[in-house]
């Protein structure tokens, strides 16, 4: 059951005229305007929060009970006497607590279980002396309460939940009008969450003992708003404020209620329902009174619990519901949910849109803080049936993927509708520029208006189709126009991961327009069909139409690339500047191309003369996702310098006619120092032929050498001259002496021996 009570926005269906209500128009006959503390004013949903009328198939109820009662119980006592807690819940944790239990109408045949929740708000009231926050100590243990604090338990909870007032809401005063304070929370999701059945509401801000004339108190309230295909319309309507009435002063006051539209003809049924504080059951000269169909002239009211000469007396009537305790005196508290008479039409009339309320005393003293009225309504019946017929991919979708959807406009009301436009807005986590928007119309309607896509309408833009006047066609099952249209998940990484990122494509819209008879206006949301089975068979499935995101992958999957091509070189001066466009392969799953940039590169080891520079680039894709590719730089220094042309070969006669070695000088492929070191081998294998071969070796920084050689010959080429002798005369031949020999040098200067 519980997934009956999903959330929804609930479309406004009165005129921009009558949207807002006069701030219930509080006014004093005689004296005392001071004592409305806080205006009343109607009290919308956090979901719709200029819906100040409820238009529904449906109504509201009320629930709630007592948590404070006197220690000597009797129908007709009075709370200024000795009082305790109400405890029912048996849990040790909370120090006062009463239950009761939600239902829901079975008119026209309804089932409770089937009807869905648009609203629900949590009273409650009490007096406790004029501080906040205080602390009561009970059998030795002290807790600590707090009046803008509540607990709750609903029937679907194991647990209670704790829920706090806004400042503003509604009154807390201090020493002053009683010190008798009233508090409000809204509680649509939780009651959504919970549905019908029992409710426990928890150490309310209230105190036991005797709190003097007037007395302690405290108690809660509940409204809530449901709607239920096969029951009536109404104009539901939420009032609080918070108004002091001073016993004894003869004082009443009035508030208006507009906006609401009933029934054109027939009769109008009337409901409503008030929660008030300090009501005694023995002080009577209170009243609360409804003006006659406009006319100035009052009525005074009363339910089975009260008379119309003290209708506020501590009693809870609510329908019937089961309530623990079930008490008729509620001492203080007073919970008042009834129908009013209205034959003939007297008090409400029909196509009446206002009202006039008025209450006072003459003696007890009380506050109001809440007021809830319905009355039977009009509205006209155009529908718009969205359905999801495909999708690209099985759900859950991921970004890129698309849904494609249909909306089907049909008038089963007893009008035509003028000024009808349907209007759906785009949700936030789709693609506003790929809606492939397409339409038709059939007989009896046509129109040459086509829908469009308007980006000023919320924070996605809207596709807006202004119909025109529908017609109202002889069978209300008629389909009179269809509008279709897709919807692609953004591939924005900058939405995608934002924390408010919705993982749901939420689709809702609604059709409003003004009847052409009645001139009534409405804004009905999309209906997502209806069931088809199981207990709520035949009951509207309101939109959003809900398609689950699969985003997380998305966003946290990195972009692809590629290893750039690896690079060889000679020399460390032709290592090339990072280049980013050497990845050529990188791709992300969004469609948008990464970014490539460099990132470092590593020292070239082991030396300049050979190793590896890896160098690195990263690439990130739009969701700030990266990778790193990395590039092989091998630097391998093998080339030798490349040597002079070695010198032409030379003869001489002598070697002290061979020059020195002259200075070669040889170039290299890369940077560095060219050592040169000169060799000369000399054969003298053949004295007369000697040959000298004359060596330059240079050699790089990386020691890759080259050489050229030079051939020197020296070949004695000059005849030695020998010198004469001058000879000598002797007489004899034993005279002569052996000659000298003689000193003979070659032109190289060598000596010879004879």
């Amino acid at each position: 059951m519980k997934k009956l009570y999903t959330k929804k926005t609930f479309a406004n269906t009165i005129s921009l005229q009558l949207l807002v209500f006069a701030v219930l128009l509080l006014s004093t006959i005689f004296e005392g305007y001071s004592q409305v503390r806080v205006p009343f004013a109607p009290r919308t949903s956090t979901n719709t929060p200029v819906q100040t009328v409820y238009n529904v198939k449906g109504d509201f109820t009320m629930i709630g009970n007592t948590n404070l009662t006197l220690v000597n119980y009797s129908n007709n006592g009075g709370n200024n006497a000795d009082m305790r807690y109400v405890d029912v819940d048996s849990d040790l944790n909370t120090w006062n607590s009463s239950s009761s239990t939600l239902n829901f109408s079975k008119e026209n045949n309804a089932i409770p279980e089937c009807s869905n929740i648009i609203y629900a708000g949590l009273y409650w009231t009490g007096r406790a002396g004029s501080d906040l926050t205080f602390s009561v100590t009970k059998d030795g243990v002290t807790k600590e309460f707090d009046k803008r604090k509540i607990s709750i338990k609903g029937p679907a909870s194991g647990a209670y939940t704790e829920f706090s007032a806004n400042a503003n809401d509604i009154y807390y005063p201090s020493n002053t009008d009683g010190d008798m304070y009233s508090a409000y929370t809204e509680i649509t999701q939780y009651v959504q969450q919970n549905g019908i059945g029992e409710y426990f509401v928890a150490d309310i801000a209230t105190i036991e003992g005797n709190g003097g004339s007037i007395g302690y108190y405290g108690g809660w309230g509940m409204v809530v708003v449901y709607e239920n295909s096969k029951m009536n319309y109404r104009d539901v309507t939420v009032f609080d404020g918070h108004a002091f009435v001073q016993g004894f002063t003869t004082t009443n006051f009035t508030f208006d209620v507009n906006g609401f539209n009933t029934v054109q003809n027939g009769d109008v049924n009337v409901k409503i329902g008030l929660m008030a504080g300090e009501g005694d059951v023995g002080v009577s000269g209170d009243y609360f009174e409804i003006e006659q169909r406009n006319s100035g002239v009052f009525q005074r009211l009363s339910h089975a619990g009260n008379t119309t000469s003290n209708f506020f007396n501590s009693s809870i009537v609510t329908g019937g519901n089961t309530r623990n305790p079930n008490l008729q005196n509620n001492t203080g508290v007073d919970i008042a949910m009834f129908d009013l008479n209205n034959a003939g039409n007297v008090l409400i009339d029909n196509n009446q849109t206002s009202t006039r309320f008025r209450y006072g005393s003459t003696q007890d003293t009380y506050i109001i803080f809440n007021v809830t009225f319905s009355v039977d309504a009009y509205i006209p019946a155009v529908d718009g049936i969205l359905t999801t017929t495909s999708t690209s991919a099985t759900p859950p979708l991921s970004p890129n993927d698309s849904a494609n959807y249909a909306v089907e406009i049909r008038n089963k009301g007893t009008e035509a509708s003028n000024n009808t436009v349907i209007t759906i807005p785009v949700p936030d986590n789709v693609n506003p520029f790929d809606l492939n928007v397409t339409s038709n119309v059939y007989a009896p309607f046509s129109t040459t208006n086509i829908p469009f896509y308007n980006p000023s309408i919320g924070s996605n833009g809207a596709i807006v189709w202004d119909l025109g006047t529908l017609p109202l066609p002889s069978d209300p099952n008629t389909v009179l126009a269809d509008i279709s249209f897709t919807l692609t998940v953004t591939t924005d990484c900058s939405i995608l991961g934002s924390p408010s990122f919705d993982p749901n494509i939420s689709l809702n819209g609604t059709i409003s327009g003004i009847g052409a008879i009645s001139n009534i206006s409405f804004s009905n949301i999309l209906l997502q069909g209806y069931q088809t089975s199981g207990l709520c068979i035949g009951e509207p499935i309101p939109a959003p139409s809900l398609i689950a995101i699969d985003y997380l992958n998305y966003i946290n999957q990195p972009p692809t690339a590629s290893n750039p091509a690896p690079i060889n070189v000679e020399c460390i001066d032709d290592v090339p500047l990072p280049d980013i466009t050497v990845v050529t392969d990188e791709a992300d799953n969004s469609g948008f191309p990464p970014v490539v940039a460099f990132v470092s590169d590593t020292p070239l080891s082991p030396d300049a003369c050979g190793g590896i520079i890896t160098r690195t680039y990263s690439v990130t894709d739009d969701c700030g996702n990266t990778i790193n590719v990395s590039q092989t730089i091998t630097v391998s220094d093998t080339i030798a310098p490349i040597a002079p042309i070695a010198p032409t070969n030379e003869t001489y006669e002598c070697l002290t006619d061979v020059p020195s070695p002259s200075d070669l000088t040889a170039t290299d492929n890369c940077t560095g120092d060219i050592t040169v070191a000169g060799v000369d081998i000399i054969d003298y294998a053949n004295p007369c032929n000697v040959v000298i071969t004359r060596t330059w070796t240079f050699t790089d920084s990386c020691n890759n050498t080259s050489s050229v050689s030079q051939t020197i010959t020296v070949i004695p080429a000059t005849v030695p001259v020998v010198p004469a002798n001058a000879g000598s005369t002797v007489e004899c031949l034993a005279d002569a002496t052996q000659p000298a020999a003689p000193v003979v040098a070659d032109a190289c200067g060598n000596a010879i021996t004879p």
